[in-house]
C-alpha cells in the first residue's frame, strides 16, 4: 500500500487540486496503486457510470470512479492491452475512446490541456511497451543463434572425438591409444538440449494419446470368435512328455466336455410353446381362488369373525330409521 502523503506529493507536483472535484478518488489512490509505481498525469471527468477520476502512470491507466454508500469502480487498462486510441476535442470539452481487447472505455473532460497530457503519456508508454517486445524479440533471436553455434562447435568436437577413436582401433595412428576426454557442452547449451528432449517426450505422449482414441474409433479391434467346438479335445503336439499330455487332454475334456453336454442338452430340450396373446379383460378363476386363500387359511386357524354384522354396522342410512335384525 503507498502512503496517502506520497500520492498527495506527486499530485502537487502535477498542479492537480485534490480538495475539488474528485476528492473522494483521490482517497482510493492509496489503496490502488502498487509501490514504486508513479503518477504521471490525472484529470477529472464524466464517463457511462458518472464522473469519475482518469489516471495515467508509469505502468498503466486506472478509471476510479467513488459515490456515496461505498459504490466503487475501478478499471485497470494496461498499455500493452490497449488496441486502439482516439482523441477529439471540440469547443467545449475533449472526448476519447479506448478500446483494449472486449473493453471499450468512453471518456469526456472539459479541462482539454489536461486530458491531451494523459493521452500523450498513454501513446508513448504504448510505443514504449512495442519496442520493449520487439527487443525481447531480438534478444531471442541472438540467444537462439548461440546455442546453435554452441552446438554445432559440440557436434564437431564430438565427431572428431570419434574419429580419434576409430583411428586407434583400426591400428592408423602409431600413437599409443589413448581415451580422449569427451567434450562438454556449456551450461546453457546443456539446459537447451535438456528442454528440447522434455517437448520431445510431452509430443510423443501427446500424440500416442490422440492415436488411441482414434484407433478404436475408426479401425477398432474385431471381437475374437469363440473356438468351435469339436467332438474331442486336441492335444498338443508340443507336451513335454506322456503324462503331460495325457494330464492336458484331461484338462481339455473337464473343460469343454460339459459344454458339449449343455449344448446336446439344449438341442434335445423341445421348443416352447408360443405365447398365447392375454386378454386384459379375461377374468382367470385360478387367481380369484389364489386371493381368498390367505382368508381362508385365517378363519380356519382363529375363527370366522362376524363380518356381516359389521358391515350391516357400517352402512346404515343416515335418515334415522332402524336396522332390520340380523338372522
Amino acid at each position: 500500500m503507498v502512503s496517502p502523503k506520497s500520492v498527495e506529493q506527486q499530485l502537487k507536483r502535477l498542479k492537480f487540486n485534490t480538495h475539488a472535484w474528485g476528492r473522494t478518488e483521490v482517497k482510493e489512490l492509496p489503496h490502488i496503486l502498487i509501490p514504486d509505481e508513479q503518477i504521471q498525469e490525472c484529470v477529472n471527468g464524466i464517463y457511462e457510470g458518472g464522473f469519475a477520476l482518469l489516471v495515467a502512470t508509469d505502468m498503466r491507466l486506472l478509471l476510479i470512479d467513488r459515490k456515496p454508500l461505498n459504490y466503487l469502480t475501478v478499471e485497470d487498462l494496461r498499455f500493452d492491452m490497449i488496441n486502439e486510441l482516439d482523441y477529439s476535442h471540440r469547443l467545449l470539452g475533449a472526448h476519447i475512446s479506448i478500446s483494449a481487447g472486449s473493453k471499450n472505455l468512453k471518456f469526456k473532460s472539459y479541462n482539454q490541456p489536461r486530458l491531451r497530457k494523459l493521452i500523450t503519456h498513454v501513446q508513448h508508454g504504448m510505443a514504449e511497451g512495442k519496442k520493449k517486445e520487439s527487443e525481447s524479440v531480438q534478444d531471442q533471436k541472438q540467444h537462439l543463434e548461440q546455442i546453435n553455434q554452441q552446438l554445432q562447435a559440440y557436434l564437431i568436437a564430438q565427431h572428431q572425438q570419434q574419429q580419434v577413436l576409430r583411428d586407434q582401433l583400426l591400428g592408423k595412428s602409431d600413437k599409443p591409444m589413448e581415451v580422449p576426454e569427451l567434450p562438454k557442452p556449456s551450461p546453457e547449451l546443456s539446459d537447451f538440449l535438456f528442454a528440447q528432449s522434455l517437448l520431445k517426450q510431452y509430443r510423443e505422449q501427446e500424440a500416442s494419446g490422440k492415436a488411441e482414441p482414434d484407433k478404436h474409433l475408426h479401425t477398432p479391434e474385431p471381437v475374437a470368435a469363440a473356438p468351435a467346438v469339436t467332438s474331442g479335445p486336441s492335444v498338443p503336439e508340443t507336451a513335454a512328455s506322456p503324462d503331460m499330455r495325457e494330464l492336458y487332454a484331461e484338462g481339455m475334456q473337464e473343460i469343454y466336455g460339459r459344454r458339449q453336454q449343455e449344448q446336446a442338452i439344449v438341442q434335445a430340450a423341445p421348443e416352447p410353446a408360443p405365447a398365447t396373446t392375454h386378454n386384459p379383460l379375461e377374468i382367470n378363476p385360478l387367481s380369484i381362488a389364489y386371493s381368498k386363500l390367505p382368508m381362508a387359511l385365517r378363519n380356519r386357524k382363529f375363527g370366522r369373525p362376524s363380518f356381516h354384522a359389521h358391515s350391516q354396522q357400517t352402512s346404515l342410512p343416515t335418515t334415522g330409521q332402524q336396522p332390520a335384525p340380523a338372522n
